[in-house]
């Protein structure tokens, strides 16, 4: 496994992580139209690190 795969399963775990805490503010909250501006940013890093490690897995 390089780092970047390494680096990638992290970022998913604190990601998951971070959506179930997200989950329970937001069901404390009883807002309707909540707008996740956090996901701007962690989607195209997600995305990113996944087809990095992706091609690298494939290139071995």
């Amino acid at each position: 496994m390089t780092k970047f795969q390494k680096i990638t399963i992290i970022l998913i775990i604190a990601y998951m992580i971070w959506e179930f805490i997200v989950h329970l503010w937001a069901a404390s909250t009883h807002v309707d139209n909540m707008i996740r501006v956090d996901l701007v940013i962690i989607y195209p890093i997600l995305i990113i690190m996944i087809l990095i490690s992706v091609y690298q897995y494939f290139k071995k």
